[in-house]
């Protein structure tokens, strides 16, 4: 299994996260390699704290792969892009 995860820091979290959730989590009716997804909001707001965690999972390098280059996954990062003002990723598996 590959363990997906990427950290967000937004320019407006209150208003960015909830539209990046949604269209985050209507991947997975769209993208068959996504085994499960969990999106979270930081509740701690700590100086080290990312606004947001996405976690997915896949069964494969290569299903990892087609969920990154998927045209829908693209169209959401337009929004995420335009609105992000950091991102972190790590990639494993387990």
């Amino acid at each position: 299994m590959i363990k997906h995860i990427v950290l967000f820091r937004f320019e407006n979290p209150k208003e960015n996260i909830p539209v990046v959730r949604d269209s985050l989590y209507a991947l997975v009716d769209k993208i068959p390699e996504i085994v499960s997804m969990q999106i979270g909001a930081d509740f701690m707001h700590s100086p080290r704290s990312f606004d947001m965690a996405l976690l997915v999972d896949c069964k494969t390098k290569e299903d990892l792969k087609i969920y990154d280059q998927h045209p829908d996954h693209n169209a959401a990062r337009v929004y995420i892009h335009a609105h992000c003002l950091e991102s972190k990723t790590v990639d494993f598996e387990y």
